[in-house]
């Protein structure tokens, strides 16, 4: 029994313990409800508990892979710093190879040069002007050449042996061909002075008038200027070891006097430049 000054409530869970129909609430309660309402579950049975709900499920992209982004600058500077070790290296080691070489060969540079031009044969289509009371070119010209060259080649190395390939000569004069030669390779032991003779020829070579009126100057001057081209592959062996083929070029430039010439035919003078190609 409620004490005084108390107020006594009535139970709401027992009043909706069981189902009641909605007029049935609504008589009790003094208040409305639809005629579709339902009392909650929760409420109208006694002792349920709410299931616990689940986390909620988020729906998105998967996740990215991080991406390893290079800086271009910091490339850059280590791909230059490999290159240069690299390079550094490579120097060293063909350094430290021509160090070796050098103390067990001790090599020299072979001497390879033009000994003598001889003209034995020259001669120029002309006729002869009686007004002038000399000989003239005819046009077009040719020229019929017999040319004894020889060549000195020399190794001073007394342990390394040279490999000639084939001797390529080819005689000009003010450009135009006046006669050609191929001596075959041959192959020079140490400490060898080796001469060689070959006949560059010519018949009927083809010459501008031009120049045939300046060869027939030349030979009356007894003083003819020629220029020679030589061209060769020469390798190097060094015990079993052989390199490879390089190209030898060498440029001459030569006056020499004709058979008809006082004192017979010689070379008056001569200057070579030769020079290495790989």
């Amino acid at each position: 029994m409620a004490g005084r000054g108390e107020r006594v409530h009535p139970s709401y869970y027992s009043e909706i313990s069981e189902p009641v129909s909605p007029s049935e609430r609504s008589t009790a309660t003094g208040y409305s409800f639809h005629p579709n309402y339902q009392p909650l579950k929760a409420y109208t049975t006694p002792g349920y508990v709410s299931p616990v709900r689940p986390p909620p499920t988020v729906v998105g992209r998967p996740p990215r892979k991080p991406v390893n982004r290079r800086n271009p600058r910091r490339c850059c500077k280590r791909c230059l710093i490999t290159s240069c070790s690299i390079l550094v290296l490579l120097i060293f080691l063909v350094g430290l190879a021509a160090l070796i070489i050098w103390i067990l060969f001790k090599p020299k540079i072979p001497q390879f040069s033009v000994q003598d031009v001889r003209i034995n044969k020259l001669n120029v289509t002309a006729t002869y002007d009686t007004a002038t009371a000399s000989l003239k070119a005819t046009n077009p010209t040719y020229v019929d050449t017999d040319i004894l060259f020889t060549i000195h080649a020399s190794n001073p190395n007394k342990k390394i042996r040279i490999d000639y390939k084939k001797v390529n000569v080819q005689m000009t004069y003010l450009g135009a061909n006046v006669g050609k030669a191929a001596i075959p390779g041959w192959y020079q032991e140490v400490a060898n002075t080796t001469t060689l003779h070959s006949s560059i020829l010519a018949t009927r070579a083809p010459m501008t008038y031009s120049d045939g009126s300046a060869l027939l100057l030349d030979i009356s001057a007894n003083d003819i200027p020629l220029d020679a081209r030589i061209d060769t592959k020469v390798a190097i062996k060094m015990r079993d070891w052989k390199t490879p083929a390089v190209w030898i070029h060498v440029d001459c430039n030569f006056h020499v006097a004709p058979p008809s010439a006082p004192g017979g035919a010689k070379l008056l003078n001569k200057s070579c430049k030769w020079k290495w190609r790989g």
